[in-house]
């Protein structure tokens, strides 16, 4: 509502006091939207703080539960591990036997760490005879990665179990399932490679042995 613009001259009191009743509720009208709109602000500060709290509370909940997928995958591939290695232990001496390798031992789960525990080895299962070793990493999946990794530790192995340093120690790898071109990144790296066939849970895959990596 616009007050009527008027000459003061002509304006009789009554004029006067119908402009002054515009003006008036013009402020009323004016104090009313100003209220509303600050009404309206404080309500867009609150839902915005609102948004962000769920927000928050929303991506806390998604690292909690990512948190839980890890550990939970992390338990499912540690106990899936082990099974692994208790099936594969008994079958091992057969198939190095076989193999021509005169192995007469198995130890799983060979560990051991430096005083401080910031660095350490661990072996899966060591095949052993009077003068070789065969060192096994076993995995669920196998990713060349894994294949890395095995083979940047084990310079280390005779450093940690000095009663070795006599044995020429091979290195092996077992795997339920080997990823993408895996198995022959493996064999190409000098590594005697264990995989799953029909008719034998595992098998020793063909192999050149003047080639095998030896530490």
């Amino acid at each position: 509502m616009e007050p009527v613009i008027r000459d003061p001259q002509t304006m009789s009191w009554s004029d006067i006091k119908a402009v002054l009743a515009e003006s008036t509720q013009l402020m009323k009208e004016t104090y009313r939207l100003q209220q509303e709109t600050e009404q309206l602000m404080k309500e867009t500060d609150r839902r915005m703080k609102e948004t962000d709290r769920r927000m928050k509370e929303t991506d806390r909940q998604m690292k909690e539960t990512d948190r839980k997928y890890r550990q939970l995958a992390d338990q499912f591939t540690s106990t899936t591990g082990h099974i692994t290695e208790g099936i594969l232990a008994p079958s091992a001496l057969r198939m190095f036997k076989k193999a021509g390798f005169a192995i007469d031992r198995c130890i799983a789960n060979l560990k051991k760490s430096d005083h401080d525990n910031q660095s350490g080895i661990e072996v899966d299962l060591l095949l052993i005879d009077t003068t070789q070793a065969i060192a096994v990493e076993v995995k669920t999946d196998c990713r060349k990665k894994d294949v890395d990794r095995f083979l940047e530790k084990m310079p280390r192995f005779k450093k940690f179990f000095p009663e070795y340093n006599d044995k020429e120690v091979f290195v092996a790898t077992a795997a339920l399932k080997y990823d993408k071109d895996a198995m022959q990144y493996a064999q190409e790296k000098g590594l005697l490679v264990i995989s799953t066939a029909d008719g034998d849970f595992f098998t020793l895959n063909p192999f050149n042995r003047a080639r095998l990596t030896r530490f």
